[in-house]
């Protein structure tokens, strides 16, 4: 009877199993971004570049984040108490999970912020924890990381003991770097970070769903996530497009629903068009581009070379018909946006030929040399389209004002990076972005030829004992003077020229809405969602 009962229902399961499977409801809230490259590295410890820091920023998240207006507030912290000398922190954690749904601890922080001060471990950023006590010390390798003002009261409790007060330091800790990886996986699976599975376990809005290297990355949102609620997307998904002009077109054909900066810059050949709509946002951000000079390499160890070649540079002719967004001319290393209402001092005349042939002259004779001696110079960039026609700028005014020759090389971004940062390079074009709210993490970078981002790999004894001191000033007034000295100090000696100030510009499509972005620019597109029913009516 059972072999009969079968063989009456197997036409019936041949006939349900033939059935067209129903497709999964589309997802709506999606949003479709490119970016030029894979992240460096998703491990927020080790991160140090743009593109890494992007999905730090949506697959983390950390004790505090950063609000519209530069300033911090909690997130994973659920309270904040601050010592009466304002030099220890206590943290204390909120009920918050990892994506498998295990709890965030304070080990994982006490772990995570100790792996970066080790002297051995690959970390870009360690110089952002030297506020804590102790922290400078245990990466330089003389000062036990138990020593180390971190420390763990219990799972919910963290006490960080700083150097000094600090006034920063909870926009400092805003930063991706300082966001915790989960220590138990850290241990079990040290290359946790380098494919999406079970061992990625993420703290953020999102969690990994994909990675097609070099093609394209897909995130989901994280039910375990404390916000998930405020979190409207459902999916994010990133193609890998390293040319400006292909991503416009991919932006102009819906494929694409946001463009611009923090993901790849607009093509300069259609900023005066795109100036023209309602779509372009433009906005002051605190980053600036620059080309570094290695201090060590000859002819451009004698300060005067130096100087004449950054006096010599045309920024407003650059700005005016290479960036077209009418940015700031660099006349100093801070981007106005973090003098904080203090004015924008130019430390140098901009395109001033006359003081820059005279320096170059100067500088000549120090070398013993004439100026048809003077050596074929190499200058390194990226293959990004606007940073070539910035380099072909520099290589045209530089000949017309000294008569040299100077090779323009071009190298991909993550060569251009590991370049700069063993100073295998004569001069290189670079930018770098405040990745907190104060004028000190631009300054810190050359306080010690060591540091991974003191690209020049200069130093001077004065600069470091005016950073000192503006640790020790009792008044904001008293230290922007300071840090004022250090500026005018830095340029004399000229270690970078810089170019410009940034303005950062993106076009959205309509059905884009956001909730706020960072005025770091970090892009929080976890706040962004899509109008769906403004969608449908524009399709």
């Amino acid at each position: 009877m059972r072999q009969l009962l079968l063989l009456l229902l197997l036409p019936c399961l041949l006939v349900t199993s033939c059935k067209k499977a129903t497709p999964p409801p589309a997802v709506t809230q999606r949003l479709n971004l490119n970016i030029p490259s894979d992240p460096a590295t998703l491990d927020p410890r080790k991160g140090g570049d743009l593109v890494s820091s992007l999905f730090h920023f949506l697959l983390f998240d950390g004790l505090v984040r950063m609000n519209d207006d530069g300033t911090a507030s909690p997130a994973l912290a659920e309270k904040i108490d601050l010592s009466e000398d304002r030099t220890v922190y206590t943290f204390h954690l909120k009920e918050a999970f990892w994506s498998d749904g295990s709890p965030i601890t304070t080990w994982d922080f006490e772990k995570s912020w100790k792996d970066i001060l080790h002297p051995d471990f690959p970390a870009m950023n360690a110089h952002l924890l030297y506020p804590i006590k102790n922290a400078e010390g245990a990466r330089l390798g003389y000062t036990s990381l138990s020593e180390v003002g971190i420390h763990s009261i219990d799972a919910k409790t963290l006490e960080v003991t700083l150097e000094r007060p600090t006034p920063y330091f909870l926009e400092l800790i805003a930063f991706c770097v300082f966001y915790p990886v989960n220590s138990e996986v850290d241990h079990s699976h040290p290359d946790w970070d380098l494919q999406p599975g079970k061992a990625f376990l993420c703290s953020g809005p999102f969690t990994l769903q994909e990675w097609k290297h070099n093609n394209t990355i897909v995130l989901k949102k994280n039910p375990h996530y404390f916000r998930a609620n405020e979190v409207i997307l459902e999916e994010i998904h990133l193609s890998m497009v390293n040319s400006e002009m292909t991503s416009l077109q991919m932006f102009e054909k819906g494929e694409l629903d946001i463009l611009g900066q923090p993901l790849i810059p607009l093509p300069s050949d259609a900023l005066p068009e795109l100036t023209k709509t309602e779509e372009l946002r433009i906005n002051q951000i605190p980053a600036t581009t620059f080309c570094a000079f290695n201090v060590d390499e000859y002819p451009l160890h004698n300060v005067n070379i130096r100087k004449a070649l950054s006096y010599a540079i045309n920024r407003q002719q650059i700005v005016r018909n290479i960036t077209q967004l009418n940015e700031e001319p660099a006349l100093g290393i801070i981007p106005p946006v973090l003098k904080r209402n203090r004015g924008n001092r130019a430390f140098f005349e901009d395109a001033n030929l006359p003081k820059a042939r005279a320096l170059f002259k100067k500088g000549l004779e120090e070398l013993g040399i004439s100026q048809e001696e003077f050596p074929r110079i190499k200058y390194l960039y990226s293959t990004s389209e606007s940073h070539h026609k910035i380099a072909q700028a520099l290589q045209q005014q530089w000949q017309e004002a000294f008569g040299i020759q100077v090779e323009l090389e071009s190298s991909d971004k993550k060569i251009l990076l590991h370049l700069l940062k063993t100073r295998s390079f004569q001069i290189a074009q670079g930018f770098w972005m405040a990745q907190f709210n104060d004028a000190i993490n631009i300054f810190e970078r050359f306080k010690y030829r060591d540091n991974v981002k003191n690209y020049p790999n200069w130093e001077n004894a004065t600069y470091i004992e005016l950073l000192n001191q503006s640790n020790e000033a009792t008044t904001e007034e008293e230290r922007f003077a300071i840090l004022e000295k250090a500026e005018a100090l830095f340029l004399d000696e000229m270690p970078l020229a810089p170019i410009f100030h940034w303005n950062s510009a993106h076009i959205a499509k309509p059905h884009v809405k956001t909730l706020g972005l960072s005025p770091v620019c970090n892009g929080f597109f976890d706040r962004v969602y899509i109008d769906t029913e403004r969608k449908k009516t524009i399709r």
